[in-house]
């Protein structure tokens, strides 16, 4: 990595040189002079701790690395610029927008559908990157809205009535935007057709319910809520009290952790690889048993010990 230190006579030199009068001298030339190193030498030294940053690495190491995989638009505006005639920037193929029509037989339209291909990478094939979907009832009334904004995770779906009226929205976080992998998240609300609500729901990072959530007659009276927070806080705080309870020895944590032959983790890194293989077959998917969070909390805080025995808890 690059280390560049400059005294304070080279910090008032380099004040000198870049106001210079007379002299076509830039804060680049002049550190060059100081440093003695070519233009090109800096421009591909190292960022910081020598790792790559789109703001700071320079312009020829982010060639290098392949980040930037086009040429610098470099002109010469002595002559002019005609905008019009311009082909120093072109568009990538990948990036156009395609857009699908279809119609109802008296001529409105019943479906819209704008997608935007991605390329095949490695062993992942050419896919359609959703953008834009709505669908149309024969009356011109859209049922279905569904947007997916470019440069970011979320996809919004809204139902509606005939009478336009909403009927449903629902948010979900994609976390692939090719095969469209996605967890529900935000706030989810249904609607009757008179437009009173009719059930809203929340959904934290992890697509699980979360805080408040409520179902309404049609009269608009409450009839079912449950606050799913304070659930996971009270399990939370009572598996907590349970944990700080055990007591184990070395050998007896590595023992819970798959150690049966009297050994002990080799370090902090093999304790959490053990726990992981540990918790696996505990996991509510795979396990029906109803006290397989009690053999949790055991695994749990067997790790902790481990930790703590290697420092690093």
């Amino acid at each position: 990595m690059l280390l560049l230190v400059l005294t304070s006579s080279h910090i008032t030199g380099i004040h000198q040189g870049i106001f210079a009068h007379g002299k076509k001298t830039t804060l680049w030339t002049t550190l060059t002079k100081f440093s003695g190193m070519s233009g090109s030498d800096l421009a591909v030294a190292p960022g910081a701790k020598g790792v790559l940053d789109l703001h700071r690495s320079g312009l020829e190491e982010l060639q290098l690395a392949r980040v930037y995989q086009r040429h610098q638009t470099s002109l010469c505006l002595a002559d002019g610029f005609n905008s019009e005639d311009d082909a120093s920037d072109c568009d990538e193929e990948e990036g156009f927008l395609m857009t699908e029509r279809l119609y109802h037989d008296n001529g409105n339209q019943k479906f819209k559908r704008t997608y935007q291909r991605l390329p095949a990478t490695g062993s992942l094939p050419e896919a359609q990157r959703l953008v834009e979907e709505k669908h149309f009832d024969v009356d011109g009334v859209c049922r279905l809205d569904v947007h997916f904004g470019l440069g970011q995770p979320y996809l919004s779906r809204k139902h509606f009535y005939w009478n336009q009226r909403l009927k449903s929205e629902q948010l979900f976080f994609v976390e692939d935007e090719r095969t469209m992998k996605a967890r529900k998240a935000g706030h989810w609300r249904e609607y009757y057709e008179t437009g009173s609500i009719k059930c809203e729901l929340q959904y934290d990072a992890n697509g699980m319910r979360c805080g408040f959530c409520k179902r309404y007659a049609a009269d608009g009276a409450l009839e079912w809520v449950k606050d799913y927070t304070k659930d996971y806080m009270e399990r939370i705080d009572d598996i907590n009290s349970k944990r700080g309870q055990l007591k184990f020895s070395i050998k007896e944590a590595a023992k819970l952790l798959g150690c049966t032959d009297g050994s002990i983790p080799k370090d902090a890194s093999e304790v959490d690889r053990l726990y992981r293989k540990a918790c696996k077959p505990l996991h509510p998917d795979k396990c029906a048993d109803p006290d397989a969070n009690e053999r949790f909390i055991e695994v749990s805080r067997a790790r902790e010990v481990l930790l703590k025995h290697f420092g690093d808890f």
